[in-house]
């Protein structure tokens, strides 16, 4: 060995040094590529052995170009992968490079290590002849430091590491430590779906960037792209398959298909798993699956809905697996949706127009709630005033402090109808933290809601103010229509146009002139509920 006149065992305070960073529960592969007669690999194996058992497996591969001295590696049962590092040729990734290469040519290994590393990820951890560094006599040098430099590696310049060596010499060495990150891990079948799909964007009408802002656009679109991308996967899998065979001859027993391929590739669903293989048409399924669930849960889509609906759209997904996540097929859903809204806002809104009035007639305070007038084909027609009282206790019965909880829900109820009247005009107000502001404060009068203020007594009555008298008139307008006490001409004819009889309702439920303001705001004033509901579907 000592004939070999490169080779220069390291010592055991230069291994120390060379390992005190280094994570060793986060190394599992190891490459010595000088491994001469296997001084580093034996500090590695007693070191991680000593600091926990569980690190002793590590996964070591030497490399070696003196034939002796692979000889007595393979002896002491240590892996010999070559000969030569510099013709070395894997795909293999290696969490650390650790090596003591030979001084002569300590550039070019160094070089070839990084290189590796910078491919896959992991640490380069080196020792070679300070010359090699501080002599920049070749542009194999100076590239070499400019590399280290780059991925911010360190150098430590030490004079007599090989004094107390088993082979002594006087040479300074350099320590040189690099870390290079992982690579982010890409997929070539995305990267071209994200170009094919930013040539037909820049190819679109302009409009076409406007719609990709709506959400179920959006959502729809990603769904898409998902499914491209696992059925060219799947695809591509199919078509290596007779390259990655496990053995060479061909496995003629159907039911061990699966094991075919050295790679499997499964869809995590027990029906996959006994039929073996990844279907283009189970994957799609299990993706649908995946959008439907998402968005049944989304509160920009199932938000109008109470949560039983909620929970019974959801229990459809199983069905909806075996149907498109398409913008037809969503927008049908959507819509669905809102008719089993509409069909109880209308009731719900009416029986708010009686609360307001004739519900809580016994109740004192309450008489002012409504404005009779003389409606059609009857004299009991009446409107809701802008102020009305109606009994709800906000008090505690036990301590007699302001709480909300008695009230929050009666106050929801009343707000999610005027939000339907509303349209969206009116400024999101969060009707609970207002409350629990006004608990916080101790203030029981004037709290400011979306469209009212309450004010709550303690004899158990809340008075609400509405703050809109437009929304307020439609809330009439919409009662007095469904209860019939409107003319049937009201908001199709003008008010010339009606007959003397019309005219006369159509003045005590408001005048002449609120009547034409509101045949200028027709849209506003006599939207259907159930059209603007089917409206918002395709918003």
């Amino acid at each position: 060995m000592l004939e070999n006149k490169e080779f220069y065992p390291t010592p055991k305070a230069l291994l120390e040094k060379m390992t005190e960073d280094v994570n060793f529960p986060m190394v599992h592969s190891v490459l010595e590529p000088s491994a001469g007669k296997g001084d580093i690999v034996n500090f590695l194996l007693k070191e991680t052995t000593e600091k926990s058992r569980s690190y002793a497996s590590l996964d070591i591969d030497c490399i070696e170009k003196d034939p002796s001295l692979r000889h007595i590696l393979r002896g002491n049962h240590m892996r010999v992968v070559h000969d030569d590092f510099l013709t070395y040729d894997t795909m293999k990734a290696y969490d650390m490079i650790i090596m003591n290469p030979p001084f002569s040519d300590g550039c070019r290994h160094l070089m070839k290590a990084m290189q590796m590393q910078e491919r896959t990820g992991g640490a380069v951890i080196c020792l070679l002849n300070a010359e090699t560094l501080k002599n920049q006599c070749s542009n194999e040098r100076i590239s070499l430091m400019k590399m280290i430099e780059r991925h911010n590696g360190t150098i430590e310049f030490i004079p007599d590491g090989f004094l107390d060596a088993e082979r002594k010499t006087a040479v300074e060495v350099a320590l040189v430590k690099v870390q290079f990150p992982k690579p982010e891990a890409r997929s070539s079948i995305l990267d071209t779906l994200k170009r094919e799909r930013a040539v037909k964007e820049a190819a679109a009408p302009e409009n076409a960037y406007l719609a990709d802002n709506d959400f179920i656009k959006a959502i729809v679109a990603q769904y898409k792209m998902e499914v491209e991308a696992g059925c060219r996967l799947i695809r591509e899998y199919e078509g290596m398959k007779p390259f990655i065979l496990s053995a060479f001859q061909k496995n003629e027993d159907k039911h061990s298909q699966t094991k075919e391929c050295i790679l499997s590739l499964n869809l995590c669903t027990q029906r996959n798993y006994y039929e073996g293989g990844a279907s283009i048409n189970e994957y799609i399924r299990l993706v649908r699956k995946k959008y439907w669930e998402a968005l049944f849960t989304n509160p920009k889509f199932v938000g109008q809905l109470t949560e039983n609906l909620q929970r019974e759209y959801f229990n459809k997904v199983s069905e909806l697996m075996d149907v498109e996540f398409s913008m037809f097929n969503v927008l049908e859903v959507k819509i669905d949706m809102l008719k089993h809204v509409s069909a109880g806002i209308e009731d719900a809104i009416i029986d708010l127009f009686d609360k307001f009035s004739h519900e809580h007639y016994w109740y004192d305070d309450s008489g002012n709630n409504i404005h009779y007038y003389n409606g059609w084909k009857t004299n009991s027609a009446y409107k809701v005033n802008q102020k009305v009282i109606i009994p709800l206790n906000a008090f505690s019965t036990w301590s007699g402090h302001f709480e909300i909880y008695h009230v929050q829900t009666t106050l929801q109820d009343i707000e999610k109808c005027f939000n339907y009247l509303d349209g969206g005009r009116t400024d999101a107000l969060d009707l609970q933290t207002a409350l629990k502001k006004a608990v916080a404060d101790k203030q029981t009068k004037n709290i400011d809601l979306k469209y009212f203020t309450v004010t709550f007594y303690k004899k158990g009555t809340c008075h609400i103010v509405f703050k809109d008298e437009e929304l307020l008139k439609k809330f009439n307008i919409y009662g007095s229509q469904r209860k019939g006490w409107l003319p049937p001409a009201y908001g199709k004819k003008d008010f010339s146009e009606m007959d003397p009889e019309e005219q006369a309702v159509v003045n005590a439920f408001e005048s002449k002139k609120a009547y034409e303001e509101v045949m200028s705001k027709r849209t506003f004033y006599l939207s259907d509920v159930n059209m603007h509901l089917l409206d918002c579907a395709n918003e």
